[in-house]
């Protein structure tokens, strides 16, 4: 029977990245540690070879968080996504039950673990996408302030044509980070979950860069 083992106590090989270090070096680590580990999940779920060693499955468990970790704090969404992908093709190839439970069970936690830092990862880049000072940022935070505000009175505060509105709601639309649905007699936008977490990163971004500006005018 193979053993996992093999991938852990090196946390080089385990596929942790590097504790210091460009982003590139960073990300590379990241590259060739996501390489070791999910070939060897692959291994070890795939023709016939299973693991069923809970001490061996608890060690890779353990080197393969530390790669997410690091993965999350790099905001790493390609490598995040592979992660997700291969836990995902390794939880269709086990069996449930038996002797290969600890292993389902872990990567099923490991899965759900990298999902949830892929949706982080993936709304902070459309924050960092997205111009503080754009129109379709101030309509995110505006929306996200006054739920349901209408179309009319997003031109008013914001003191724009309507056309403007409509360009800058489209490509929030397309983001997944607004709706805008009907309440009673008037249509209102609102923001997606997604939108409010992005909206609260946009406004958290604007009060440090006014803060910044600040003490750049009293110096």
């Amino acid at each position: 029977m193979p053993s996992i083992a093999t991938a852990a106590p090196d946390t080089t090989s385990a596929g942790v990245a590097p504790a210091s270090g460009t982003l590139t070096e960073k990300a590379d680590g990241l590259s060739r540690g996501f390489e070791t580990w999910a070939e060897k999940l692959k291994e070890e779920t795939g023709e016939g070879k299973v693991l069923g060693d809970h001490a061996a499955v608890d060690r890779w468990a353990a080197a393969v968080g530390r790669w997410l970790v690091d993965a999350t704090r790099l905001a790493d969404v390609p490598s995040l996504r592979s992660a997700l992908e291969a836990f995902q093709a390794a939880g269709m190839r086990l069996q449930p039950g038996g002797h290969t439970m600890r292993l389902e069970a872990v990567v099923m936690a490991l899965a759900e673990v990298a999902q949830a830092a892929l949706d982080r990862a993936e709304q902070a880049a459309l924050a960092d996408d997205l111009d503080p000072k754009s129109w379709a940022a101030r309509m995110l935070v505006l929306i996200h302030r006054e739920p349901h505000i209408t179309s009319s009175d997003v031109c008013a505060r914001l003191g724009v044509h309507e056309a403007q509105i409509s360009r800058s709601g489209k490509t929030l639309m397309e983001r997944g980070l607004v709706v805008k649905t009907r309440l009673g007699r008037s249509k209102g936008w609102y923001a997606t979950p997604r939108g409010e977490t992005v909206a609260i990163r946009l406004a958290e971004r604007e009060n440090e860069q006014s803060r910044f500006e600040n003490r750049d005018g009293r110096s």
